[in-house]
């Protein structure tokens, strides 16, 4: 079985030839940089990069997170969590020091993987360009994965911080009115945010209860009105990525992975990304391309290691039922 492995730093984002076996050493170490003359390394190359690309739009949760490139596959990360000012300073008086407070963070990443198959039978008798296809499913199930794994991590850490403001279904309809205003829920568990000190810049939550939110009655008299926007972060819809009508600042962000349904220790999500709430250890994505004889069959299986870790509880919060 012939295989080339090659690596994209998250670092540096280059290329290089994987050196020994980076999983068992839990370092990357480049063993050279690839050249357009490795023929292999090249092909190897293509596929990860349209994968990546592919894959790119749909990072939907990324986007609640500090990301933190590393090659390192364990490693221990000081992340800042904050830094406090002195106020009123009187005239020839000096400041008193301010020192910036750190959290020691401990990565072990793991690993998500596409592995893929063709065998020659297959590929002959297809009149479809089996491998593009291929790298299209790999491209939607790459970030399909590291959403699922954010979520756990947000849904199965963070805790409700204002329990006298309960989510209730905004969903919910009488007499053509919404019984419930979104806003009430969202205002304190934003008070309780930023009141520790900490921005708000983003509320995570299903499709469904977005959906909710945007045709509430509350909210939809508000976009009539035009005191209040629902527009697309950057101009992409399909990112999932809007903004907080009236709170221009804060984006929400929406993704299958999240719950759909609230309950009482889970619900949609407040928080500061620059707090940060959580961050996402990011490493690098392994590739190998491979022809097995034995199988008679083209192969390629893709790494990507992560691992998304809450690091300020106080700077995120649930709105549960």
């Amino acid at each position: 079985m012939n295989s080339i492995k090659i690596y994209r730093s998250a670092l540096d984002g280059k290329y290089y030839k994987a050196s020994g076996n980076p999983e068992s050493l839990r370092k990357f170490e480049a063993g050279g940089v690839i050249m357009p003359s490795d023929i292999s390394s090249v092909q190897a190359v293509t596929v990860l990069n349209e994968v990546l690309g592919l894959a790119r739009p749909n990072y939907n949760l990324r986007n609640v997170c500090r990301v933190i490139p590393m090659d390192n596959l364990t490693m221990t990360i000081p992340i800042a969590t904050g830094l406090t000012g002195q106020r009123k300073v009187k005239p020839l008086e000096e400041a008193e020091l301010s020192k910036q407070a750190y959290t020691d963070v401990k990565f072990d990443l793991w690993k998500n993987v596409v592995h893929i198959a063709i065998p020659d039978e297959t590929n002959f008798k297809s009149a479809f360009p089996l491998m593009q296809m291929n790298m299209a499913d790999a491209g939607r199930d790459l970030p399909r994965m590291e959403n699922l794994d954010i979520a756990d991590e947000l849904e199965g850490v963070i805790t409700e911080k204002v329990s006298g403001s309960p989510y209730v279904d905004w969903g919910a309809v009488s007499s053509g009115v919404s019984t419930t205003n979104p806003f009430v829920n969202i205002q304190a568990n934003l008070n309780y945010i930023q009141g520790k000190g900490f921005p708000v810049d983003f509320m995570a939550m299903h499709p469904t209860i977005f959906g909710k939110f945007v045709q509430n009655t509350y909210v939809r008299d508000l976009v009539r009105a035009g005191m209040a926007t629902v527009t697309a972060q950057n101009g992409i819809p399909q990112s999932g990525a809007f903004t907080l009508p009236g709170f221009p600042t804060i984006r929400v962000i929406t993704d299958y992975a999240l719950t759909e349904t609230p309950t009482s220790s889970v619900g949609p999500i407040l928080g500061s990304s620059v707090a940060p709430g959580i961050v996402l250890g990011s490493g690098p994505t392994y590739a190998t391309v491979y022809r097995d004889d034995n199988k008679d069959a083209d192969a390629y299986k893709i790494r990507q290691f992560l691992q998304p870790k809450v690091v300020i509880q106080n700077a995120l919060t649930m709105m549960c039922t």
